[in-house]
Parts: structure tokens; sequence; C-alpha cells
């Protein structure tokens, strides 16, 4: 617990600076590094980073580098949409194996690079998109505020008072209690991060907005960490590498995270966040 939480403390370390720059080159930099890990890690878990499959995976990577600085140098928002909605799609795929298997199975081993390429690559040009919006530096922290908020407090109520298990079959540890105290926590969080925008800054915060998508963003972000966790189960892993001691891999770490930045640029076109 000790190692998790203190790689906890210097991933955040990490993060802030990037999020406090979210509207320079430093982001889609960040989102770069997480999508071809992420692939990487896919690619190992499924016997496809050896041999002849490596020469086909170096195509993969170089795309996955390549888009979250295309997305922030253009700024085409026809492009954006589409790279999201590519995310969501790749993300409902998995979701519905979730729910119909309890895995990722029956998904072929191209199959399952070739969605979480979409998968991965829409969600970090996703990230891009959000941040180059209008007041879009200021969106940004709501990825990692709702989806590791989410984390933290479903992961307390969970082992307060957890008796109802969410996906057995897919993560045995997590509980109905725990993912409900993790949404609410979730959206307070986001509610107040709001008030703390409003009193440092000029703009107004629209509240009601803020708590609905903080539910929104939440209940998304759990749903692609049953994904990634169903991915694992399928292939016979713990975790899909070792990068983050106490945490695991990439994906191990920003599963939710992932899911969570499509759904969050979706979202921010329909609201105004601050005035």
């Amino acid at each position: 617990m000790a190692k998790r939480l203190l790689t906890g403390i210097i991933l955040l370390a990490v993060l802030i600076p990037v999020l406090i720059f979210g509207d320079t080159a430093v982001l889609p930099a960040l989102f770069a590094v997480i999508s071809v890990v992420s692939l990487y890690e896919t690619a190992k878990c499924a016997g496809e980073d050896k041999g002849k499959n490596l020469k086909i995976m170096v195509p993969v990577y170089i795309i996955a580098a390549a888009f979250p600085f295309f997305e922030f140098f253009t700024e085409n928002k026809a492009v954006s949409i589409l790279m999201a909605a590519g995310a969501l799609a790749a993300f409902a795929v998995f979701f519905y194996h979730v729910v119909k298997f309890g895995k990722a199975a029956p998904i072929s081993q191209n199959a399952l690079i070739l969605l979480m390429l979409i998968y991965v690559v829409g969600a970090s040009s996703s990230a891009v998109s959000v941040a180059v919006e209008e007041n879009g530096v200021f969106l940004v922290p709501l990825i990692i505020i709702c989806s590791w908020g989410t984390d933290i407090f479903a992961y307390v109520f969970g082992s307060l008072f957890g008796r109802h298990k969410l996906s057995p079959t897919v993560s045995p540890k997590k509980s109905i209690e725990g993912s409900v105290g993790g949404t609410v926590m979730a959206a307070a969080l986001t509610v107040a991060y709001g008030a703390i925008v409003s009193h440092f800054t000029s703009l107004l915060a629209n509240y009601a907005a803020l708590f609905v998508t903080g539910i929104l963003i939440s209940v998304i972000s759990q749903m692609g960490d049953l994904n990634a966790s169903a991915i694992k189960r399928s292939h016979n892993v713990k975790d899909f590498g070792k990068i983050f001691p106490g945490h695991g891999g990439m994906l191990d770490r920003f599963d939710s995270v992932i899911a969570a930045c499509p759904a969050l640029y979706i979202i921010s076109l329909l609201f105004t966040y601050f005035l």
C-alpha cells in the first residue's frame, strides 16, 4: 500500500505541471507516451510484441505517437469529433464483450490491436481536443479529477461498505457500493474544482453542468477500467506491466483516464462550464 501511495504521489507531481500547461505541446507529448506504451502493453499481453509481429506494430506506434500532435497543431473540430466517436465506438465494443462474455473474447489478436489503436489514439487526441477548446486548459484537469477521484473513493467506499460485487467475473474486488460512492465523490470533486477555478479567476462556473459531467465521466471511467480488466482476464495476466510500482503498467493506471478523454470531449460540446 505504501509503495502504491508513493507512486501515486509521484504521478500527481508529474501530472500537475502538465495540466497547468495543458494548452502547450506538453499535453500531446504526455498522451503520445501514454498511447505508445499502452499499445505496447496490449501487444505484449496478446503476444504480438516479438519477431515479425514487432514489424507490424512499428507503424502502430508511429500513428499513436503522431496523432496527439496532429490534433494539437491542426485543431480541426471535424477530425476531433471523428476521433472521439471512434474511441467511444471501440470502447462500446469492448464493453459489449465485458457484459456478454465477462472478458474481451472472442476477439482475435489482430482485431484487439486494431480496436486498441482506435481506442487509445482517439482518446489521446480527445484529451488534446479538450485542451484547445475555449477555456479548455481548465477542462483538462477534469479528466484526472473524475477518473482518479472515482478510483480512490471507489476503493475507500468499497473497503468500508462493499457487500455486492459489481462484476465478479471481470473484477472480483469491485463492489456496487464502492462504484456508487466513487461516482458521488467524483461529482462532488468536480463541483469543488469549479468553485476553485471561479475563486482564483474571473470565470464563473456552471455547477449544474460540472455536476452532471462528474457523474457521467465517473461512470464511463469505471466502464473503461472494466474493459482493461477484461482484456487482462482473457489473456490470463495480472497486470499489463510494471512501469508503476504498486499500480502495474500504463494501462493499469490510465485505463479509466483513457475512457474519460473522448467522453469528456463529446460532453464538453454540449455544455459551457466556465463563463
